[in-house]
Formats: structure tokens, C-alpha cells, sequence
């Protein structure tokens, strides 16, 4: 099972998470100026992702709408965050 990184970044007016990816950061500078990064975590799927943003945030449990399937993530999903990363100069 893999894992990808997600980040939360906020700015005055609200925030955006996800996993990192190039078009997320490109688009982050448009939607949320200024944002800053608040915290970040590793999740094999979607729905874990959401249960751990939201504890980080005090949320409570997280409760997918209904008929939301959960996306485990794939190999190539990591393989393609990975080169990302490794070039990756966002902050």
C-alpha cells in the first residue's frame, strides 16, 4: 500500500487540502494568495486523509457524503507525487 503527502494551506479567507501536486500549487497562488502551509500528512486513501485532517482540526470523525467511494491510492499516483517532489519549490 502507498501513500501520498497532503498538505493544508490557509490564508486570512479560507484554505485549500489535498495531495501536493504541481497543478494544486500553481493553482494556490491564484485561489489562496498569501496562503501559508499549516500542517501536513501521509494517507494511503482519501477518506483517511479526511479522518486525519480532521482531528488535526478538531472536526470530529470523518462522514463521507453518501454513495462517496473511498480512493485508495495507486503506485503510479506515488511515483508521479515523488517526481514532484523532488523538484518541487513552492514555500
Amino acid at each position: 500500500m502507498v501513500d501520498l503527502l497532503h498538505e493544508y494551506w490557509a490564508n486570512d479567507d479560507g484554505g485549500e487540502f489535498g495531495p501536493v501536486r504541481e497543478r494544486g500549487d500553481q493553482l494556490r497562488q491564484t485561489l489562496i494568495p498569501g496562503a501559508r502551509l499549516i500542517f501536513s500528512l501521509r494517507a494511503a486513501s482519501w477518506h483517511q486523509a479526511m479522518q486525519l485532517y480532521n482531528e488535526r482540526l478538531d472536526y470530529g470523525d470523518y462522514q463521507p457524503a453518501e454513495g462517496v467511494e473511498n480512493h485508495f491510492y495507486s503506485a503510479e499516483e506515488a511515483a508521479e507525487q515523488e517526481a514532484y517532489l523532488r523538484v518541487r519549490n513552492c514555500r
